[in-house]
C-alpha cells in the first residue's frame, strides 16, 4: 500500500465516515495534546485513506480534536491510497499496539462494526480478531450476545445469492437452489424444533437459552440465532394468525354486546 507523509489543512480531511474507531473522545487527552501542539511538539501524524478525491481520517482523531483546539489550521498525515471503506477496516485495528489504549468498549464497537458488515460478517471470529487486534474468544462471545448466531461463520450455503433487498436497502440473501426445480422433485420441507425442546436422546444438547426481553430486537436476533430463520419465519406467521383471530373474536363479542 502506498503512502506519503504531507501537511493537509484539517478542513481537507472528512471524519463523518464511519471510520472513528472509539465510543468516544477522550477530552483530558484532546486537551494535552493541544498543550504540546501549543507548546511547539510534534506529534506523529494522523492517518488518512485518499479515494482520489476525499482524505478519509482513520487513525488519530485526538490529535485531529487537539489541532482545532490548538487552532491551528494545518497537521501532519499519513496518506494511504484506498476509499472509506478501506478506512473503515484500518481504523478498526488502530491503537492495537500504540498510542491511546482502548477501552472494552471501544474494542467491541470495533469488533461490531465488521460483525454489522455484509462481507465482513462472513468472516471467521479469528480473522476479524486479527483485524481488530483482539482474542478470537472475545470476538465469538461478541458475535453470539450481538446476533446471537453461532460464533463461527465458516458454513456458507453455496446456493446463497446476495442480492439489495428493495424495502431495507440492504444486503439480504435467497436461497436459489430450488429455483426451476419441480415442486414434486423438491425435498419435504424440515420440521422446526426449539433447540430447548429437544429432549436428551436428541444429538443436539439442551442448553439455557436467558432472552434480553427489555430489548425486543437483540431478543429476536438471538431466537433466530437459535432456531433459525425458517423455523422463526413459521412461528412469526402462526402468532400472526392467531393474535388475528382472537383480536376478532374479541371485537365479535363488543359487537353483539
Amino acid at each position: 500500500m502506498t503512502t506519503e507523509i504531507q501537511t493537509l489543512k484539517l478542513n481537507q480531511i472528512r471524519i463523518d465516515g464511519g471510520t472513528q474507531p472509539r465510543v468516544a473522545i477522550d477530552e483530558d487527552v484532546v486537551a494535552e495534546y493541544a498543550d504540546l501542539y501549543t507548546d511547539g511538539v510534534d506529534l506523529p501524524p494522523v492517518t488518512v485513506f485518499h479515494d482520489g478525491s476525499t482524505f478519509w481520517l482513520a487513525d488519530g482523531f485526538h490529535r485531529y480534536w487537539a489541532s482545532k483546539r490548538a487552532e491551528r489550521e494545518a497537521i501532519a498525515v499519513d496518506v494511504q491510497q484506498g476509499t472509506c471503506r478501506d478506512a473503515i477496516l484500518y481504523s478498526v485495528g488502530a491503537n492495537a499496539t500504540h498510542g491511546l489504549r482502548r477501552t472494552n468498549e471501544d474494542k467491541r464497537k470495533a469488533i461490531q462494526t465488521l460483525l454489522e458488515d455484509a462481507e465482513w460478517g462472513q468472516w471467521s471470529d479469528r480473522e476479524i480478531a486479527k483485524q481488530c487486534g483482539v482474542d478470537h474468544k472475545t470476538v465469538g462471545n461478541t458475535r453470539k450476545f450481538h446476533t446471537g448466531e453461532i460464533p463461527q461463520y465458516e458454513k456458507i450455503q453455496k446456493n446463497n445469492r446476495t442480492f439489495i433487498h428493495h424495502r431495507t436497502g440492504k444486503p439480504s440473501q435467497m436461497n436459489t437452489g430450488n429455483i426451476g426445480r419441480p415442486e414434486s422433485s423438491q425435498p419435504p420441507k424440515k420440521v422446526y424444533r426449539p433447540k430447548a425442546c429437544h429432549s436428551e436422546h436428541s444429538p443436539v444438547p439442551m442448553r439455557a437459552v436467558s432472552l434480553p426481553l427489555n430489548n425486543p430486537q437483540l431478543a429476536a436476533k438471538c431466537m433466530i440465532g437459535l432456531y433459525g430463520k425458517p423455523y422463526m419465519q413459521q412461528l412469526a406467521a402462526e402468532a400472526i394468525r392467531i393474535i388475528s383471530r382472537k383480536e376478532g373474536t374479541k371485537h365479535d363479542r363488543n359487537t353483539h354486546q
